[in-house]
């Protein structure tokens, strides 16, 4: 059950971020505002295909400085 809320919900934010393109490219033009969605897109993108930018596992609390 949980990866199908996960793959709901990507699918709704690629689906938001595709409308914003779409909003600030076609419908009115917004140059800066197109390339910042664009930029978190293809971002986004990238984090899921490769799954080594990914973070492996986080602590709280715990950090290498400590030690």
């Amino acid at each position: 059950m949980k990866g199908f809320i996960s793959i709901g919900s990507n699918i709704l934010l690629y689906g938001f971020l595709l409308w914003l393109l779409y909003g600030s490219t076609i419908h009115e033009w917004d140059p800066w505002f197109a390339f910042v969605v664009g930029f978190v897109l293809i971002l986004a993108i990238v984090v899921s295909l490769f799954p080594s930018l990914r973070a492996k596992g986080l602590s709280p609390g715990h950090y290498p400085e400590d030690e």
